[in-house]
């Protein structure tokens, strides 16, 4: 049946081609790996997807430390073979070259049955590189400070702090806007229009009893009002 379908779609695009494939039998599931899309693109790829009948789950999960470019990772005992095919043809004549396909396990990301991973990489990413905003939007938490204090950076370029950065003299707020325009810096801009506050980012690798753990440190620059002598931290397990 699915052949004869196949014959009568004849000179039709690749993606009605997909789409007689994948709705003829049991769709995986596609985990969408979006850390690196910004909104709209994200918006786009789903519907782009759904619209071929594939089920899609996005999550902005890390990618194994293997993934240089947009790959399809998916689990070897899928049901439909031909779908993960089809999910490379389509993705390739959606102008996102799929420059690596494996069945297997990629670091911490278990794929089971009926799951396909699908990571995408813009033009201009490198991912693990620490040097994308993607991968500075965490919540460090203060070193060396007078009090505790965590700094959020969001993916929208809002910060945000625990608690309000001041002394007796002056206050920079708890939140505002962020920028990295030149990497290792990060601008910080309160919403109370106050002065910028600026920090260096340094990444490092620690070594304990549980294995390599990845470190994000943000630095100020100068002693701004309460938090004189502080540095900002982020640590995740490689």
């Amino acid at each position: 049946m699915i052949e004869e379908m196949l014959k009568q779609a004849g000179k039709k695009s690749i993606g009605m081609l997909m789409l007689l494939c994948v709705s003829a039998c049991s769709s995986p599931t596609v985990h969408l790996y979006a850390k690196y899309l910004d909104d709209e693109t994200e918006k786009q790829v789903v519907q782009q997807l759904e619209e071929q009948e594939f089920h899609v789950e996005v999550n902005r999960l890390n990618y194994p430390e293997m993934v240089n470019q947009s790959s399809i990772i998916y689990s070897p005992f899928v049901s439909q073979k031909d779908t993960v095919h089809a999910l490379e043809a389509f993705m390739n004549s959606q102008h996102w070259t799929i420059g690596y396909v494996s069945a297997l396990k990629e670091g911490n990301h278990w794929f089971q049955k009926d799951t396909i991973g699908l990571f995408l990489v813009p033009e201009n990413v490198q991912p693990h590189s620490g040097k994308n905003m993607e991968d500075l939007a965490l919540t460090y938490k203060s070193q060396h400070c007078a009090s505790d204090i965590n700094l959020s950076l969001a993916r929208d370029g809002r910060y945000r702090f625990s608690k309000a950065v001041k002394n007796d003299k002056y206050s920079y707020g708890t939140q505002g806007h962020w920028r990295m325009r030149s990497y290792p810096y990060v601008e910080l801009k309160p919403l109370n229009k106050g002065r910028w506050l600026y920090f260096e980012v340094a990444q490092s690798v620690s070594q304990d009893q549980l294995g390599e753990a990845k470190l994000y440190t943000l630095k100020p620059l100068e002693g701004y009002a309460g938090i004189e002598g502080c540095t900002f931290e982020y640590g995740e397990r490689t």
